[in-house]
């Protein structure tokens, strides 16, 4: 009789902890131009768009200006940034836009948890919302907390 509800109790954790979970294939979730977190590609142009780049305290930076697209890499070199303006793209369903109320839902629906109006964090990732006057999402940023990235 223990053991059955022993069973019941760790299955009951193991749902409660993987529901609290961003979903674990961050890439799949990411519609930006091909681009994928994690990953070591050395993105310099897209589409004919060049790339312009600058240093920062994590790495650096490439901004595709006429893309509305900045792409972070890590010290490790692998992407651990991604911030879009651009309309044609998403990041967990959310795409510029779209209300601050539903980019909200949609990253809830995506597993995040809020941590303040318009930042979320999930497993291993921070989603920011950039939010205008209006109430309208104007640009989301998805970057990896894992500081294994650091010099």
């Amino acid at each position: 009789m223990h053991c059955k509800y022993l069973t019941i109790l760790i299955l009951l954790c193991l749902t409660g902890c993987m529901a609290n979970r961003v979903k674990t294939d961050v890439s799949s979730q990411v519609h930006v131009f091909g681009i994928e977190m994690y990953s070591a590609v050395d993105i310099r142009e897209i589409g004919g768009v060049p790339a312009n780049e600058e240093p920062c305290l994590k790495g650096y930076e490439r901004s595709f200006e006429k893309l509305d697209i900045t792409i972070g890499y890590g010290f490790n070199r692998r992407i651990r940034k991604i911030t879009s303006r651009n309309p044609g793209t998403s990041l967990f369903g959310i795409s510029p836009g779209v209300s601050a109320e539903e980019g909200n839902r949609l990253a809830q629906k995506a597993g995040f948890i809020q941590d303040s109006p318009y930042r979320y964090h999930g497993h291993d990732v921070s989603l920011l919302l950039l939010v205008d006057g209006k109430g309208s999402v104007f640009g989301i940023t998805v970057e990896s907390s894992d500081q294994s990235d650091s010099p």
